[in-house]
């Protein structure tokens, strides 16, 4: 019985050095957001919405926290050593890109009780978000994983699985996020109360620029790596 014991310890303890060799040679990865900056319109009724949502209902918003305001193009993971063949190709296509009008859309808390202000997905933003999908879509760090969430959603299994997000091509929802999985009471009772509010309504501007940067769990960017501005309109 006491030989038999210590096979089985032996043989757990084998399994579990196994186990932690395997994790513990797992590459490690950058999950890097490829964004698109606002002009100084949305921008600033962007942070005026995230001073108002401070005073009114103490919800410190990433705007104002100081996080990059940005319009994600495409988000995943790729292996480490990769931000400067990434920001050679963003690069390249801001170079070739110019400015074009793009409008908010107001303000949405999802269902999630994540708060954002909508961007208009136009044919140029739409478009611009497959470019960047298309060029750096073959350097991602390949992975089966799906989460929960998304697996009740065929079109972004798909996507996860070709892509490594959700959010690209037909699922592609631009916005400039304020807050992730935050009070749901205080998000409908600043809603409501803006309805009318300038920073609630569609306000016009342009895009002006792409960069990129490493995403936090929230997706969002402290301080991006680069910002290229694209080609001023004629």
């Amino acid at each position: 019985m006491t030989k038999l014991l210590s096979i089985v310890l032996l043989l757990f303890i084998l399994v579990s050095v196994i186990a932690s060799a395997q994790k513990e040679e797992r590459p490690p990865l950058d999950k890097i957001n490829v964004f698109v900056v606002v002009s100084e319109s949305i921008e600033n009724a962007f942070k005026d919405a995230a001073k108002v949502l401070h005073e009114e209902e103490g919800l410190e918003s990433f705007p104002f926290l100081g996080y990059q305001a940005h319009c994600t193009l495409y988000m995943t993971q790729y292996p480490v050593g990769l931000q400067n063949e990434v920001l050679a190709k963003i690069e390249e296509l801001a170079s070739n890109t110019r400015e074009f009008a793009v409008n908010s859309t107001g303000i949405e808390m999802t269902s999630g009780n994540w708060y954002f202000m909508n961007i208009e997905r136009n044919h140029n933003l739409q478009a611009l978000s497959d470019s960047v999908v298309e060029l750096l879509a073959p350097l991602r760090a390949k992975s089966d994983f799906v989460p929960d969430w998304a697996k009740e959603f065929p079109t972004k299994v798909e996507f996860i699985s070709k892509y490594g997000s959700p959010n690209v091509y037909s699922e592609f929802s631009p916005h400039l996020t304020f807050l992730a999985n935050s009070d749901a009471e205080k998000l409908q009772s600043f809603t409501e109360k803006h309805l009318n509010s300038d920073f609630a309504k569609p306000v016009t501007g342009k895009i002006v620029a792409i960069g990129a940067g490493i995403g936090d769990r929230d997706g969002q960017i402290k301080e991006a790596w680069k910002i290229f501005p694209l080609k001023k309109a004629d």
